[in-house]
């Protein structure tokens, strides 16, 4: 591969200098980067992948408890092709973005160029709910976003879709779900997600007791 050091948005503290790290794929396959912590950028129309904490959901080390287990038991879900439904996807997902007001539009749509995208539909009580949008790798799973019908506060949507999605990895033999980067300061929540593990810049570790 070849690595690209970006300073433009760099600073110096205690004379250690911090710079973004790239990097462009040579022979490396989708797989390889993800295991060592790349993850795909939507900063750039040249398909770069930039370095972080990358975070990871590992199905064999997920234990749920028996209130999780009685949610996502009233959760149901389809899966398709992003392009066969995109219209419905991309109007509930822009719908979400607003209401939260994210400033991930043009993250959303950059993604939405993403070969061989997927969707899982999640439904409740016949009710769509939310819309989760991944991309099948080799052995594991990439996933772009989530959105979900923020009345449903209590079913804790969000995190659920996360579980579903490794329960889906897991009937598809890929024991990994990629869930892009966490940090003590941005989505710590991540690293709360039972099975997770985060990539410390030379392994992984998991956060299990």
């Amino acid at each position: 591969m070849k690595i690209v050091f970006d300073h433009s948005q760099g600073y110096v503290i205690n004379e250690k200098v911090f710079c973004e790290v790239y990097c462009l794929a040579e022979n490396e396959t989708e797989e390889e980067l993800l295991e060592g912590g790349w993850l795909p950028t939507s900063l750039s129309d040249i398909p770069y992948w930039y370095q972080s904490q990358s975070c990871r959901i590992n199905s064999q080390k997920v234990s749920l408890s028996t209130k999780r287990k009685k949610t996502l038991s009233l959760l149901q879900f389809d899966i398709f092709e992003y392009n066969h439904i995109r219209d419905e996807v991309d109007d509930f997902f822009y719908e979400y973005i607003e209401k939260k007001k994210f400033d991930s539009k043009k993250n959303y749509d950059f993604y939405s160029k993403t070969t061989n995208l997927s969707v899982m539909r999640i439904t409740y009580n016949d009710e769509i709910v939310g819309y989760v949008r991944f991309k099948v790798c080799e052995n594991s799973i990439l996933l772009f976003d989530v959105s979900y019908d923020l009345k449903y506060s209590k079913l804790s949507l969000g995190i659920c879709s996360f579980y579903m999605m490794s329960q889906y990895g897991k009937t598809q033999n890929k024991n990994y779900v990629y869930i892009f980067e966490s940090y003590k300061d941005h989505f710590s929540y991540k690293l709360k997600i039972s099975g997770v593990e985060y990539f410390e810049g030379e392994k992984w570790i998991s956060m299990d007791i």
